[in-house]
């Protein structure tokens, strides 16, 4: 508990959200429909609005009526091997549908992944905002202003404020002009994960993590999450763990955004002694790219390279999202082998390997098609072509944090919970905060639906204590 000190100004609120990213603005338009005042802070600077949402897909996987809620529910149980807090599943899938609605009313270009994301067809990400992450964030932020939510960037919270019965009040923070006591009748943490926080990356992640690619904002570095801890917040799921994803290896180091080789599952994959490591084609990339992102970081120099031919480039199937990072082209795979500093005997014998095992059949990119290799280690079961037909092409290739899976522990209504698993009177998390959901790999789009919906669930619940107090 701060003790309050006369010569720090201090100004009163209704609803305090902490972070602009999608879980905060959905948390700030959720309450202020429920008839709150509400304000967002954020450290950042306003250029850099939208947290980790504007660096993302835009993908959300949520239910349709080929796919319903409970399905949704099971294959979380099964990725997450039984470890996913089933409650708050069902709450994320349960709502899912009317938020997404939600989300289009606001006026959001929800459309299908035909559109504009080829990549996304075939698998469970049954809707994708047009222009990703960044599309998602400017389609939103103008509604803030215009329904009369104020919004203070370069303005960080340090502590939170409580009152002698441990309610939260409000947050200390430091702003441009010096620190200032924001108080306030309920707070939403909304400010992500630390997985720009160096120190933090190593210390649960492990020495390794220090010089991971950070696909997302710089500005996520874990201080809600610590904030909400040294007041009694109880911590959960898998802080070991993280998202990664198969990137272009030419990414920047921070901020890389949407650089993801997301068709990998239409080449193979080889590491820098020329050997291929995954089943690349073991199902869509929505379900594998976590699993292979960190598989590709377990190779020498934490690199790798995905190789396609010609008849698979006339395709169109293999890119990265950022066009600028082209592949790499050569005559012969022993050109091939040189340019990328591979020993090219071993990439040829890999290659006549695979192209000897692959199986005939009928290749379809829009379905499991069962098109694979036999009598190979590791197999493919999916999308086997041939790597025949000159010129040849690679991307060079690494693992990325997207980020961290652990996080805060709440309860269905979204109220932080204490160690001693009682809710935090006045607090309350969503977005990529909460833990409990993911651990070791993750279903794609699956983290922006939790911004969504958990946000928009924490704001009406806020608000809803706000008009009590």
């Amino acid at each position: 508990m701060l003790v309050h000190t006369s010569e720090i100004p201090a100004e009163n609120h209704e609803v305090l959200v902490l972070g602009s990213g999608l879980a905060g603005m959905s948390a700030a338009l959720a309450a202020r429909e429920t008839g709150a005042a509400v304000t967002i802070i954020d450290k950042a600077p306003e250029t850099s609005r939208g947290g980790n949402t504007r660096f993302s897909g835009g993908a959300l996987r949520c239910p349709t009526a080929d796919t319903r809620p409970e399905a949704l529910v099971e294959e979380l149980d099964q990725i997450t091997k039984g470890r996913a807090d089933r409650k708050l599943a069902q709450v994320l899938y349960g709502r899912a549908e009317n938020d997404v609605q939600w989300l289009r009313d606001l006026g959001a270009p929800v459309a299908s992944p035909s559109v504009e994301r080829p990549d996304l067809r075939g698998g469970k990400m049954s809707y994708h905002v047009l222009g990703n992450g960044y599309g998602l964030v400017e389609s939103l932020y103008p509604l803030l202003a215009q329904r009369g939510i104020a919004c203070k960037f370069e303005t960080k919270a340090t502590e939170f404020l409580t009152d002698a019965g441990g309610r939260v009040v409000g947050v200390r923070a430091k702003a441009r002009n010096g620190y200032v006591d924001l108080h306030a009748r309920a707070v939403v943490l909304a400010t992500g994960g630390f997985q720009a926080n160096t120190e933090m990356r190593v210390r649960y992640l492990g020495r390794e993590a220090g010089n991971l690619v950070v696909r997302g904002s710089r500005f996520n570095t874990g201080d809600g999450m610590n904030m909400a801890m040294a007041l009694g917040a109880q911590s959960t799921g898998d802080w070991g763990g993280f998202h990664s994803a198969v990137m272009d290896a030419r990414s920047l180091p921070v901020e890389a955004g949407e650089t993801n080789i997301n068709s990998f599952p239409y080449t193979i994959m080889v590491n820098r002694d020329g050997e291929r490591f995954v089943d690349e084609g073991a199902d869509f990339f929505d379900v594998t790219y976590v699993k292979y992102g960190k598989a590709t970081l377990a190779q020498p120099g934490s690199v790798a390279y995905c190789l396609f031919d010609a008849e698979v480039a006339e395709r169109e199937l293999v890119y990265c999202l950022h066009r600028e990072f082209a592949p790499l082209e050569a005559s012969s795979i022993a050109r091939l082998a040189k340019n990328l500093g591979l020993p090219a005997d071993k990439l040829q014998a890999t290659i006549d390997a695979y192209n000897a095992a692959v199986q005939p059949g009928e290749f379809n990119s829009e379905i499991r098609d069962g098109k694979c290799t036999r009598g190979i280690v590791p197999p493919k079961s999916n999308w086997a072509l041939p790597l025949a037909t000159p010129p040849f092409f690679a991307f060079p290739v690494t693992g990325g944090i997207t980020f961290t899976l652990g996080g805060l522990k709440v309860d269905e209504r979204m109220r932080v919970v204490d160690t001693e698993s009682r809710a935090i009177p006045g607090l309350y998390a969503a977005g990529e905060m909460i833990g409990g959901i993911f651990y070791d790999n993750y279903p794609g789009g699956a983290s922006l639906l939790r911004s969504l919906v958990f946000g928009r669930l924490a704001g009406s619940a806020a608000a809803a204590l706000a008009k009590l107090s």
